[in-house]
């Protein structure tokens, strides 16, 4: 993973605006925005991504998502990736899976759901520590339908290593009452993940700041 320091040439200014009025700064500490999947966002193509199994299976670029196609003859295929990972690391997956019985997993095999599961009914990211050298993303649904996959992403999110995210000063969080401001916009959710451990908060925006980006923060203890 290449890594890179954050200085006051990439980031120009970062505050934390709390309920209270108070101002506090967040930790800027290393940061790496590459997702780690490839093609995560199937814009034109499907390239990185493998058929597995022996069911009659079909998946395509359609309108920027993956759109599986499985018939009704036997076992179903599915398309896979596998990722490298660093073994006691933590990772944060996220997809967006739409279709009746469609569920999108993350493994430590093909068949595994040891890092996460995420389905149209339950679409929050998974965070795991990897146990293993490598993850299997797995796109499953039922027999005989049709389903899509799209914004597949797989980032490192580990405090302990000053892994690639700002750190908000201890026990504050943005949540759902806050905000985060990037250049005067507000970010939407989908914009940005946080993930929440051992009391702080880290924040990755999914476009890495240029050389003049600015980041207001507002929220609130968490």
């Amino acid at each position: 993973m290449t890594v890179n320091t954050v200085s006051p040439a990439i980031i120009s200014r970062a505050e934390f605006n709390l309920n209270a009025g108070q101002t506090k700064t967040p930790q800027l500490v290393r940061m790496d925005f590459t997702n780690l999947v490839t093609n995560g966002g199937f814009d034109t193509d499907v390239v990185g991504w493998t058929a597995n199994g022996s069911g009659d299976i079909t998946f395509s670029s359609v309108s920027s998502k993956m759109e599986i196609v499985r018939g009704a003859g036997g076992v179903a295929g599915y398309p896979y990736q596998e990722v490298g990972l660093v073994e006691g690391r933590k990772y944060l997956v996220s997809a967006e899976v739409v279709g009746a019985g469609a569920v999108f997993h993350a493994g430590t095999s093909l068949g595994g759901l040891e890092y996460g599961q995420i389905t149209a009914a339950a679409p929050d990211p998974d965070a795991f520590t990897a146990t293993t050298a490598s993850v299997f993303l797995v796109s499953w649904a039922n027999t005989s339908s049709t389903s899509t996959l799209d914004n597949v992403t797989l980032y490192e999110a580990d405090p302990s290593d000053d892994a690639p995210w700002l750190r908000l000063p201890y026990g504050y969080s943005v949540g759902r009452t806050g905000m985060i401001v990037r250049d005067g916009v507000i970010l939407h959710p989908s914009d940005y993940t946080e993930v929440k451990d051992s009391g702080q908060t880290w924040i990755k925006p999914l476009v890495a700041p240029g050389v003049s980006t600015e980041f207001s923060i507002w929220g609130s203890t968490a």
